[in-house]
């Protein structure tokens, strides 16, 4: 775009050149033509004026040795008198036409190579007349033109040379606030909340970088408003689960007891985790974890779950070899706790199912032996049947967040399975 703007200055620079220097050319063309002229006619009515002379102190008309001398005391070329016989004296080119218009007064005719001031004078009462013509050629009446014409294109070529660079810096002066205003967008898109815009440039251009600002403030503050919800939301949740806990305290089998308790205390550094992630800046960078260790730690928490409901559950998690993800352990945590409370939700007591954790692309599959899923359609929000309709949401985001995504896999009942996206390595980002 500021290409663009400064060729258009450019053009109109070239343009107003042209405009203004044209025409003035054509005015030096014009006035050397005229002054060359004048000087012809200035000579032609000179030697006018001594023929009429000469006829005033003889009473006769001037003869031949009169004209020649009247010529001869001119310096100038190109003087020629037509007696009225119809004999010429002097040199240069005649134009009958030119001559015989000469009687109504002085003339300037075009004749070949240049042009013919003219000038008739009248003797006596019978009306005799002779005629001085003087001869301007053509190169006389272009001189100086040339280089006139030469010092004008010079001056408007220094003219466009010198109007790119202000060209430049006028369009760079239009465009740069909008490159700006485009790049804080997308700052924003990538999720820097802090990006903002100088207002500047033309009033348009400053009022929307005002206005883009203006949005950005309040869509932080909405934002941080959120966060603060959340966290007040999470921090409520510590009240009850520390009344389940001195519940979990009472009771009287030990082994029970020190199980439940056991859960508890994961369940308090999951909220407090939680308070933690929804507290934390957007502009912080997303961490790695290793998906099968977090999987494999987490499920022996829904082994005392299931156990509770008469399930079955297995797992196919390899510890032994890393398998890092582009999520922090509470992200996986959130994906894997929705998945397994899907699966305890929607089925009846009894129906087992199985967690594997496969690599390359790292992948996290679900599957139970009930009676399935409808569709795909069941990761968009609000679309459950029953509950909130959140969880399968809130996973699909997540896993698109890492660069993965989730869909539906075959089997007798439901099989999702959820990509992960990997880390790059400074290798692969090169």
């Amino acid at each position: 775009m500021r290409r663009r703007l400064a060729l258009v200055f450019v053009a109109l620079a070239v343009m107003l050149a042209i405009g203004f220097l044209v025409p003035l050319g054509r005015s030096v063309s014009s006035q050397a033509r005229l002054r060359a002229l004048a000087g012809a006619q200035s000579d032609a009515r000179g030697v006018a004026t001594a023929l009429a002379a000469v006829a005033g102190s003889t009473g006769e008309l001037p003869g031949v040795a009169e004209v020649e001398f009247v010529l001869n005391s001119f310096d100038a070329s190109d003087l020629m008198v037509l007696m009225a016989d119809g004999s010429m004296i002097g040199s240069g080119p005649s134009d009958a036409v030119a001559v015989a218009s000469a009687a109504t007064g002085s003339v300037v005719a075009e004749v070949a190579d240049g042009a013919l001031a003219i000038v008739p004078v009248t003797f006596g009462g019978a009306g005799q007349q002779l005629v001085v013509t003087a001869f301007v050629d053509g190169d006389t009446l272009r001189e100086g033109v040339g280089s006139s014409w030469l010092i004008l294109t010079a001056l408007g070529l220094i003219v466009v040379i010198g109007a790119v660079p202000l060209a430049d810096r006028l369009a760079g002066s239009i465009t740069r606030p909008v490159q700006d205003l485009s790049d804080a967008a997308h700052r924003w898109a990538g999720g820097d909340l802090s990006a903002r815009v100088v207002p500047d440039g033309p009033d348009e251009v400053a009022e929307s970088g005002r206005a883009f600002n203006q949005l950005a403030e309040r869509l932080t503050d909405l934002l941080a408003d959120e966060r603060e919800r959340a966290a007040d939301l999470s921090h409520r949740l510590r009240t009850p689960i520390a009344a389940l806990r001195l519940q979990a305290e009472s009771v009287a089998n030990v082994g029970e007891r020190e199980a439940l308790i056991g859960d508890i205390v994961h369940l308090e550094g999951e909220v407090t985790a939680l308070i933690e992630d929804v507290r934390r800046s957007e502009s912080v960078e997303a961490t790695i974890c290793d998906l099968p260790s977090v999987v494999a730690q987490r499920m022996g928490f829904w082994r005392v779950v299931a156990s509770a409901q008469q399930r079955t559950v297995e797992t196919e998690v390899d510890e032994r070899s890393p398998l890092l993800v582009n999520l922090s352990a509470a992200e996986v945590l959130t994906v894997l706790d929705n998945l397994v409370q899907n699966v305890l939700t929607h089925t009846v007591a009894g129906v087992g199912f199985t967690v594997s954790v496969i690599g390359r692309p790292p992948r996290l599959t679900i599957s139970d032996e009930g009676d399935g899923l409808p569709s795909a359609d069941v990761f968009d929000r609000g679309s459950s049947s029953g509950g909130s309709g959140l969880g399968l949401d809130i996973v699909r985001r997540v896993a698109e967040a890492s660069g993965g995504g989730i869909t539906l896999g075959e089997g007798a009942g439901a099989t999702i399975v959820v990509r992960f996206g990997e880390p790059v390595s400074p290798t692969e980002a090169n």
